[in-house]
C-alpha cells in the first residue's frame, strides 16, 4: 500500500459532544424537542443534512429541515467546540506516517469548509496531501467519488490505498471504491456493525494501525 485515507470525526477526532451540544442549542431555539448526547453516535457520519434530518421528528418538512440546517452551519462555523480534540494516540501515529513513504489525506461527509478548518487546527503540522470534505458537486460517502479523487490526486490505483474509518458509511466507501479498510473502535459505532460490513482490519487503538503497516500486512 501507498496511501492512507482517514475519515474526520470519529477516527481523527472526537467532535460528537460539540455536534450534539451545537445541534440541540438550535433544536432548542426553534422549539423543537432535544436529544441525549448519546443518541448523535447514530445521527452523525452522513453529513450535515442528514444529522440535521435525524435530530428533527420524522414528519418535518423540507423547509423545517433547510431553516435547521442552516442555523446549525452558522452555529457550528463559530468555532466554538471546547470539547473537540484528537483522541489519544493519533497525533502520534500522525507523526509516524510522516517518518514513511505512504501519502496521507483526510476524507470526511464533514461539510469541506468546516474540514479543511479542523484538519489545519489540529493537524496543520502534518503533511496532509489531500483533504476533502462534503462537496456539493461530489456524491457524499458511500459514494466512492471522493475516495477516487483522492487516488488520482494521489496518482495511485485504489488498490494501493487504505481507507481509515469508523462506520458502517466509512467502510462502504472503502469497499466501494476498491480500497481496502480499516475499521476503528474508539469512534462512534459498535465492532458489530464494522464486522457486518466487511472491514478487513479493526483496531482498538491508533498505534495498532501503525503496527499494521510495520507487519507489512498492508504495505508492500
Amino acid at each position: 500500500m501507498k496511501a492512507i485515507i482517514f475519515d474526520l470525526d470519529g477516527t481523527l477526532i472526537d467532535s460528537l459532544t460539540d455536534i450534539a451540544l451545537c445541534m440541540n442549542e438550535v433544536l432548542e431555539k426553534l422549539n423543537y424537542p432535544t436529544h441525549d448526547i448519546n443518541k448523535y453516535n447514530y445521527f452523525v457520519g452522513d453529513g450535515a443534512l442528514v444529522l440535521t434530518q435525524n435530530a428533527l421528528p420524522k414528519n418535518s418538512s423540507q423547509e423545517e429541515i433547510n431553516k435547521v440546517l442552516e442555523h446549525f452551519k452558522e452555529l457550528y462555523d463559530l468555532g466554538i467546540h471546547n470539547n473537540t480534540k484528537p483522541y489519544e494516540g493519533i497525533r502520534e501515529l500522525l507523526r509516524a506516517l510522516e517518518s514513511s513513504v505512504l501519502k496521507v489525506g483526510i476524507l470526511s461527509n464533514k461539510p469541506h469548509a468546516f474540514t479543511l478548518k479542523y484538519a489545519q487546527k489540529f493537524f496543520s503540522d502534518f503533511t496532509l496531501e489531500e483533504v476533502h470534505g462534503q462537496k456539493e458537486n461530489v456524491p457524499k460517502k458511500p459514494h466512492p467519488a471522493g475516495a477516487l479523487d483522492i487516488a488520482n490526486a494521489f496518482r495511485l490505483k485504489p488498490c494501493e490505498i487504505v481507507y481509515v474509518g469508523d462506520t458502517a458509511t466509512d467502510i462502504k466507501t472503502a469497499k466501494n471504491a476498491g480500497m481496502q479498510s480499516i475499521g476503528v473502535l474508539w469512534g462512534f459505532r459498535t465492532k458489530e456493525e464494522l464486522v457486518e460490513n466487511g472491514a478487513d482490519y479493526i483496531v482498538e487503538t491508533p498505534q495498532q494501525i501503525w503496527d499494521i503497516i510495520q507487519k507489512n500486512q498492508i504495505v508492500s
